[in-house]
């Protein structure tokens, strides 16, 4: 699912008119976040500003196309949301020391 909210974004970014900056600029960071999500190089803190962006460019954007963007990525979140979370490094303690790795 994360695959395919990153495909639609894809396309998102690049219909974007630039008029308005939520889209232009969200629509590239909502990808950029994807993108880092797909390649297990992503946070937990990444998954949360991938929430709250989306929020922001579906409310602030101006016209249709930036008002639903984040669509996909909500409709995944809700839904799919384990698939995400697989998807995230892991912190790991090694004595005392809390280290980030790729969960498995």
């Amino acid at each position: 699912m994360v695959e395919i909210a990153q495909f639609y974004m894809e396309f998102c970014r690049d219909e974007s008119c630039g008029k308005c900056i939520p889209c232009r600029a969200g629509t590239v960071q909502l990808h950029t976040l994807l993108n880092k999500i797909a390649n297990r190089q992503a946070t937990q803190k990444d998954l949360e500003q991938l929430e709250a962006l989306c929020y922001m460019v579906k409310e602030m954007s101006l016209c249709g196309l930036g008002q639903t963007a984040p669509n996909p990525v909500l409709s995944t979140l809700k839904y799919f949301k384990q698939e995400y979370l697989d998807l995230l490094q892991s912190p790991v303690e090694h004595n005392g020391k809390v280290t980030v790795s790729q969960s498995s």
